[in-house]
């Protein structure tokens, strides 16, 4: 029988180990009925080729029947060239029902189309302005948080061809790095100067930016790969999907459809070796024989995206990164002790599974444990973040026979030095006593394992890739452990 206690967000209970006790299946399976809300203002901007502003609508799906006060939200921008396209159009409803089954909310937006396609520039400008209208859809959202259940910590913006191209400038095209041709271009209906990229469209959020968490784009590209990681804001995981035969967004680097006067572009193969280089994180499924947009004809493809991006969503946004748990790693039989979590996001509730002991007292990121019985145990901590997304750890225990009151009177038969060490500690081992030795890196990861009856233990620490280990000595009388700072 295993003891399954559920902290903060969740009811204590004393079972066997039921698995969707501590386990969560929201943003990976579908688990809710879906409703659209349709044409909703967000903002009024002039479009290519007229004088006049014009209002622009977005259309939100939102899980049914969901108690979360707040979700994720994932946005979404439509391709068409940046000449035709609706918000309505193919895979966006499908795309966004996805989407909205799983927990999040979905915004399909409508943006500025038109340019003139014999010059480069004027392309440039339409790119711009579906930029400036992603901001101000994001900034329209922000500023109604509250009426649509929105969580602005975990913010997805994705895009199919057109859109993906605007996606990507957003993510990593920096003020200084856009083009000229934005502030006038030619004579006529595209001459004027578009302005700042926080300023059109609304006033919400003050124009200030919105900052996403994660990308999602499928055939896209981007006027220059060295716009990627060169500032620290760029460092955001992002999934790319791209067919290697597409010959309108060129996997590798073209003119789109390769026509030159349309801007080059790099694809998504050149844009995954510079984030590789620059340390970001990043996924590339590239589909072999398939050209530009293929899941408008072939839904597997759009079943590929999606799950593919459900999985690297929850992994790298979503869920709490838990990074350790600090406790006693041989606690002495029936003695108390508290082990904390540290995360990347701060947790509403623990999960907490063990053999050997009872949970006497938690906290969001901690429990306390008085050890009942001696032996090997391990420590499972399960974190949620307010939106409900979960991650684990586990810390192998040893609960020492010796009970701490008994212990106080025994003298400790072993000593571990120096402490800090460049690369070399010893062990003492004054009853010269048979002596197990375990070395744990400092998350509760067994590194290696000695046993010696010498009196005296060289261990050479320069072959562990770590700064920090934890050394836990016992024999049949003792047990102890101690943190090692070493290559200092």
């Amino acid at each position: 029988m295993k003891t399954i206690h559920t902290i903060g967000l969740f009811t204590l209970i004393l079972s066997s180990c039921f698995g969707q006790t501590c386990t969560h299946t929201r943003y990976i399976d579908s688990l809710f009925a879906t409703e659209a809300l349709y044409n909703i203002d967000y903002q009024n901007a002039r479009p290519y080729g007229s004088l006049i502003d014009i209002t622009y609508q977005l259309d939100l799906y939102k899980p049914l029947g969901d108690t979360l006060i707040s979700r994720p939200l994932m946005l979404f921008q439509f391709g068409g060239g940046y000449l035709i396209g609706d918000k309505l159009n193919p895979p966006a409803p499908d795309f966004c029902t996805y989407w909205a089954q799983r927990g999040y909310i979905c915004a399909s937006i409508n943006y500025r189309l038109g340019f003139n396609t014999l010059f480069t520039e004027s392309a440039e400008r339409a790119v711009y302005r579906a930029i400036q209208d992603l901001q101000a859809a994001l900034r329209f959202l922000v500023d109604e948080q509250h009426t649509y259940g929105i969580d602005t910590n975990h913010i997805i913006i994705s895009g199919n061809s057109a859109g993906a191209i605007s996606s990507l400038h957003n993510a990593f095209m920096d003020i200084d790095q856009i083009p000229a041709s934005a502030s006038g271009f030619g004579f006529g209906l595209d001459a004027n100067d578009l302005g700042g990229p926080y300023s059109s469209g609304n006033t919400n959020h003050g124009n200030n930016e919105v900052l996403a968490h994660g990308y999602l784009a499928c055939w896209g590209g981007m006027l220059d790969t060295n716009f990627v990681g060169d500032r620290s804001d760029d460092f955001l995981p992002v999934i790319l999907f791209h067919g290697v035969e597409d010959d309108a967004v060129s996997y590798n680097s073209d003119h789109p459809f390769s026509f030159p006067a349309f801007p080059l572009l790099h694809g998504s193969k050149p844009l995954k070796l510079r984030m590789d280089n620059m340390g970001m994180m990043s996924s590339l499924i590239p589909f072999e024989g398939a050209g530009h947009e293929p899941e408008l004809l072939n839904p597997a493809y759009l079943d590929t995206i999606l799950s593919e991006s459900a999985s690297f969503m929850y992994d790298e946004v979503l869920k709490p990164k838990l990074t350790s748990i600090n406790g006693d790693l041989a606690p002495f039989l029936n003695s108390t002790g508290t082990y904390t979590v540290t995360s990347d996001d701060s947790l509403s509730g623990l999960c907490v599974s063990l053999n050997l002991g009872t949970i006497i007292n938690q906290t969001t990121n901690s429990v306390t444990i008085q050890w009942l019985n001696p032996g090997y145990d391990t420590l499972e901590i399960t974190g949620s973040n307010q939106i409900k997304a979960f991650d684990t750890l586990t810390l192998p225990i040893e609960v020492n026979s010796t009970s701490e009151l008994n212990a106080h009177f025994t003298t400790r038969p072993f000593r571990i030095y120096p402490n800090p060490s460049i690369d070399q500690i010893f062990i003492e081992n004054e009853t010269e006593r048979l002596l197990f030795i375990n070395l744990f890196t400092v998350d509760g990861k067994l590194i290696s394992t000695i046993s010696s009856s010498n009196q005296l233990i060289p261990i050479d620490l320069k072959e562990f890739n770590s700064s920090l280990i934890i050394v836990n000595c016992r024999n049949n009388a003792h047990n102890s452990s101690q943190l090692i700072r070493f290559g200092f």
